[in-house]
C-alpha cells in the first residue's frame, strides 16, 4: 500500500480506499498503479470475497483524473484504462460506495465496479466533452451496456453531474440510500455476498464478464483507438485542461 491507497480486510470484506482527501481523491499516477496491483493481487478462494472501494474524507467518492498531472505526462492514456480494466478482472466482486462527487474518471470507476451504491446527495457524471477529449472506447463500451445507448448518449454528450435519483433511473448505480445509511446498507451487502460460495461468485463473474465483451476485429479496435488518443494532441484539449484548472468555461475551436 501507499500513503494515497490504504487497505483493510475484516471478514473477507477489503475496504480499499483513495486517501486524497486534499484533491477530492483525484486520481493521479501513483493512484492508479496501485489501485491495479492491489486488486490483481486478490485471488480466488482467498481471504478477500468482496471489495468495498471509496474515497477518504466526505466531500468525494473520486472527482476524476488529476488532468493537469496526466495530461502533461501523457500518462492517463494508459494508466487509467489499466486501472478499470483490473477492477473488471478482481476475482471477486467490487463495490462502488459513493457519496460526495463521482465524476470523470471517477464516474468511470464507479461504473467499472460491479455494484453501485450511492448517496442521495450525490452526484454523478462523466464530461471528457468539457475538456476536449475522445473517451476511451472501452469505457464508452462498458456503460453502453450499463445504461444503455440513449443514457450513454445523455452522458457523454451533455457532461452534466446527475442526482442521485436520475443516476439510478439511468442504471448508473444499483440503489440509492439516504447519506447516513451509506455505510451500513454497502457493508450489508458485502456481507451477504461474502456468506456465499467464493468460487461460485468468481467463476460467475468471469463468465458475466465474457458475455459483456466487446467482439470487434483488431483492426476496427485501432481505429477506436486512433481517434481516442488523436484528442489528447488537439488544441481543444490543451484549453480544456487550462480552463479546468482556471475554473473557467473552456472555448473550444475544434482543432
Amino acid at each position: 500500500m501507499t500513503d494515497s491507497v490504504r487497505m483493510e480486510v475484516n471478514d473477507y470484506i477489503c475496504t480499499i480506499t483513495i486517501d486524497r482527501p486534499e484533491k477530492r481523491n483525484a486520481l493521479n499516477s501513483e493512484i492508479l498503479q496501485e489501485l491495479g496491483r492491489t486488486l490483481g493481487e486478490i485471488k480466488p478462494g482467498g481471504d478477500i470475497r468482496v471489495v468495498i472501494l471509496r474515497g477518504a474524507g466526505e466531500k468525494a467518492f473520486c472527482s476524476g483524473a488529476d488532468v493537469g498531472a496526466l495530461v502533461a505526462t501523457g500518462e492517463g492514456a494508459t494508466l487509467l484504462p489499466n486501472a478499470l480494466q483490473s477492477v473488471k478482472n478482481c476475482s471477486c466482486p467490487v463495490i462502488a460506495m459513493i457519496y460526495g462527487f463521482a465524476v470523470g474518471a471517477g464516474c468511470d470507476l464507479a461504473c467499472a465496479c460491479d455494484f453501485g451504491i450511492m448517496a442521495d446527495t450525490a452526484k454523478i457524471g462523466i464530461n471528457p466533452a468539457k475538456l476536449g477529449l475522445v473517451y476511451f472506447p472501452e469505457s464508452i463500451h462498458r456503460i453502453i451496456k450499463l445504461i444503455g445507448p440513449a443514457n450513454a448518449r445523455e452522458l457523454f454528450y451533455t457532461g452534466r453531474f446527475f442526482a442521485a435519483q436520475r443516476a439510478k433511473e439511468m442504471g448508473l448505480v444499483n440503489y440509492v440510500v439516504p447519506e447516513n445509511e451509506l455505510h451500513s446498507f454497502t457493508y450489508a451487502l458485502a456481507k451477504e455476498i461474502a456468506a456465499n460460495a467464493p468460487l461460485s461468485i468468481s467463476g460467475n463473474k468471469v463468465i458475466i464478464n465474457k458475455m459483456l465483451d466487446l467482439k470487434l476485429s483488431d483492426q476496427e479496435m485501432q481505429a477506436l483507438y486512433d481517434i481516442q488518443r488523436s484528442s489528447w494532441e488537439t488544441d481543444d484539449i490543451q484549453e480544456g485542461v487550462k480552463a479546468f484548472l482556471e475554473k473557467r468555461k473552456p472555448v473550444f475551436k475544434g482543432k
